[in-house]
């Protein structure tokens, strides 16, 4: 009896157990073999199916500490025509038409619903889940739906040329869009778990710019003010903080939609001038030939030189823009009145070699590394010339090229206390579920003594409150560093120089803890000569806002209080 007993329980446990392997078997091979199957079948029976592959990741940029999507995916439908099944084109047109779904003419609807040898024609993308819902209604025979994915920008043109756009592929063009295409279509990697559920729809990376969407707002704002005003080819503003190299800001006009891309004729259009063109920058370069003069010891804050207005040097007759000499001066009048003869006198004590070497140690021959496509790199050729006359010109900007983004990372070597910092526009990579993939860290390496970078600081500040709009430049409470610039364009020919110009301004503040570097330029601005004119109020106007925006605490506060400093 015992025996028989445990007989019979020994077998139970046999057939449970073989149960239980069978169960596990078929779970496994519904969750693992089967899977894709059983996926389909349950993807039909939902309402919004699966749109095919990854959900692009989004971008955000900043807004005060806040994150602001400026590129996401949007699921919707694509609107087709069985023509086997369509009755009367006509009436089906007029149909669609009234529900406001249908952009072809009435000519091209026909011609496709009438293909009777063909089962489907594509008649309209990017039909909302609600459209798609009042159409059914319809009850119209030969209409089918089928998903679709589509990337939105919700701003327009907002941050266009720093965004790029998606193409007909489906693939990033231009902008972050191209340069992390792979984080931001690519499903990040989930670890495996067989109890695990499968993600129904993968996304991409999410991408978290450091630029500030409300200092964007503003900058895109003066440049499309300024560029109208003076009717100009383009213009752009530039903002960085140049301790870390974070860009806060990039905008560049004329711009575009990336969203509706295809409406551009120009593709010029869609290349960013402030990372992409080479300029000559005219006398936003001498601060720099200052610096290097100043770091190299050859001279100092009390160094005078005697300016005679003009001076021939090989073949070429350089003067200062005016042509006019001011005799012995004391060379912080080489930055206040933007001499050229006083940079050329600078170089001359530096040595073509010495001068030579600080230029390419500001980096103005080499990229910066943003995270943008394209970056072009600059052309300092003329400095291998044997020739004096090449280095005099390049000691005031002209004869050598650089892009907006070199020029700014060079010049902020000053406004930081000597370090060459690479401008970045990612903070972040983000999964969708908000862990970091990367983050961003920035180096810098020093490039200039601290004393040297202090000391043409000082200089900077006194050209704004001495000098720059007749000391109307200024702003109350705050010392700003700054400079202007006006460099005649080279001729397309490539033959000598035009009776066009490049306005460029740069300033930063607070100017002895700068946490704001700001580059303008104007591209051949008509009615008006010098950038001093064209530049001063819109750089006023933004670095005033900068102020304000991010509570900055000034630093000179009895300006404000009335008590003169």
């Amino acid at each position: 009896m015992h025996k028989a007993f445990l007989k019979r329980i020994k077998l139970i446990s046999i057939v449970i157990t073989t149960i239980f392997i069978g169960i596990a078997a078929r779970i496994s091979a519904l969750q693992i073999v089967d899977y894709g199957v059983y996926k389909e079948r349950a993807m039909r029976q939902q309402k919004i199916p699966d749109a095919g592959g990854v959900a692009r990741g989004e971008i955000f940029m900043q807004k005060q500490g806040q994150r602001v999507s400026i590129a996401s995916t949007q699921d919707g439908w694509l609107l087709a025509v069985n023509p086997k099944k369509v009755v009367n084109a006509e009436e089906l047109y007029q149909k669609l038409q009234g529900a406001g779904v249908l952009t072809l003419s009435q000519d091209e609807f026909t011609r496709r619903a009438t293909k009777k040898n063909d089962p489907h024609e594509v008649i309209e993308h990017r039909v909302t889940t609600k459209l798609r819902r009042e159409i059914e209604l319809l009850k119209l025979p030969g209409i089918e739906f089928l998903p679709e994915r589509w990337r939105v920008y919700p701003a327009g043109d907002f941050a266009s040329h720093l965004l790029g756009f998606i193409d007909t592929d489906g693939v990033g063009q231009y902008g972050i869009e191209r340069v992390y295409e792979r984080d931001l279509a690519d499903a990040v990697s989930q670890p495996f778990s067989f109890f695990a559920k499968e993600v129904e729809d993968p996304k991409g990376a999410s991408i978290i710019l450091a630029v500030d969407a409300g200092v964007q707002a503003k900058i895109e704002e003066v440049a499309r003010e300024v560029q109208k005003k003076y009717n100009a080819k383009s213009a752009g503003v530039l903002i960085i903080n140049p301790k870390t190299g974070k860009v806060l800001a990039m905008a560049a006009v004329p711009s575009y939609d990336p969203g509706a891309y295809a409406k551009i004729k120009n593709v010029t259009t869609f290349s960013n001038p402030l990372v992409e063109s080479l300029f000559e920058m005219g006398s936003v370069v001498k601060p720099l030939t200052m610096a290097a003069a100043i770091d190299a010891g050859v001279v100092n804050t009390e160094s005078t030189y005697v300016d005679m207005g003009e001076r021939k040097i090989d073949d070429a007759v350089i003067k200062n823009f005016d042509g006019k000499a001011r005799g012995k001066i004391n060379v912080q009048e080489i930055l206040s009145q933007s001499l050229n003869l006083g940079a050329v006198h600078l170089m001359e004590l530096l040595g073509k070699d010495r001068f030579r070497d600080y230029m390419r140690t500001f980096g103005l021959n080499e990229r910066t590394r943003i995270d943008l496509p394209n970056e072009a790199v600059g052309n300092l050729s003329n400095l291998e010339s044997p020739r004096l006359v090449e280095y005099a010109t390049a000691s005031f900007g002209q004869g050598i090229s650089m892009t907006a983004l070199e020029l700014v990372r060079a010049l902020a070597s000053i406004a930081n206390g000597g370090f060459l910092v690479d401008p970045y526009l990612v903070e972040e990579i983000l999964t969708p579920s908000g862990a970091v993939v990367s983050k961003h860290e920035s180096q810098g390496k020093r490039i200039l003594k601290e004393e040297t970078a202090k000391t043409v600081t000082r200089m900077l500040v006194e050209v704004v409150d001495k000098k720059l709009a007749n000391g109307k430049g200024k702003i109350p409470g705050y010392a700003v560093a700054a400079k202007t610039g006006t460099a005649q364009m080279a001729r397309t020919d490539g033959r000598g120089y035009s009776e066009e110009f490049l306005h460029t301004f740069f300033g930063y503040g607070p100017a002895f803890d700068a946490e704001f570097f700001v580059f303008l330029f104007l591209e051949r601005p008509q009615g008006i000569r010098y950038a001093s004119e064209s530049l001063t109020e819109p750089f006023r106007d933004i670095i005033q806002f900068l102020f304000s925006y991010f509570e900055v605490v000034p630093d000179r506060p009895q300006e404000l209080s009335g008590v003169a400093p």
